[in-house]
């Protein structure tokens, strides 16, 4: 299932790998453009590829590369003509247009979630319940917690799943702040309701989530399979 999930995205990835460059190498033609700049879509394209074939089961981060890579398309694309004027505006269209395609991919990959995701290589995102910017990804070989510090402070822990210990569901009785070892300033605050616990070094790290038996058994899985 996560194969044709995979394959059926593709599509959308090659109109945010491609559709830039070719559009830029076809208004430099048609607006009669210098023609050794020709270098810039195509360096897009290659970079553009390159990327995504590395971050292929990283969907949570093609959004914004898509809107980076659209952005650059566009203004290449809008240079060629009264600049100062659709520069701008290729750039937003370019750029949003990118971010749409690669948002749709990658719910296409994560949503709904299924079972046999836990089998496969892709990153799982998992947003907290209660904690706005909080979520753990789940990836193939470590565990990462996402969160913030403050407005443009981002911390992002990081363990080797083979340094994983127990993972379990359980209940938080009530509304509490705790802090995250070895982060510094960095704490969740977990609401009532179920969360998952998973014993990591030096503590251990919960997170509050509606879906806690199916996020237990995602990591207690991908750390079975990473041996």
């Amino acid at each position: 299932m996560v194969t044709a999930r995979l394959r059926g995205v593709r599509p959308h990835l090659l109109l945010v790998v491609a559709l830039g460059p070719i559009l830029g190498i076809v208004a430099t033609f048609l607006l009669d453009g210098w023609l050794p700049g020709l270098g810039i879509p195509a360096l897009l394209l290659f970079v553009g590829g390159a990327y995504f074939a590395v971050h292929r089961f990283k969907p949570r981060r093609w959004p914004v590369a898509a809107a980076v890579l659209g952005g650059l398309a566009g203004a290449y694309v809008g240079s060629l003509w009264l600049p100062w004027v659709t520069a701008p505006l290729a750039v937003l269209a370019f750029g949003t247009a990118g971010h749409l395609l690669a948002s749709r991919a990658g719910k296409k990959i994560l949503c709904p979630y299924s079972a046999d995701l836990a089998d496969s290589a892709i990153e799982v995102p998992w947003p907290a319940r209660g904690s706005r910017g909080l979520e753990l990804l789940v990836g193939a070989n470590r565990i990462t917690l996402v969160g913030s510090r403050g407005r443009l402070r981002t911390v992002r822990p990081v363990v080797d799943l083979g340094s994983v210990g127990a993972v379990e569901q359980v209940m938080v009785a009530r509304r509490a702040t705790l802090h995250v070892p070895g982060v510094g300033e960095l704490n969740v605050t977990v609401t009532p309701g179920p969360a998952v616990r998973i014993a990591v070094p030096p503590g251990e790290w919960i997170l509050p989530t509606d879906q806690g038996r199916d996020l237990a058994r995602l990591v207690a899985r991908r750390k079975e399979l990473a041996g």
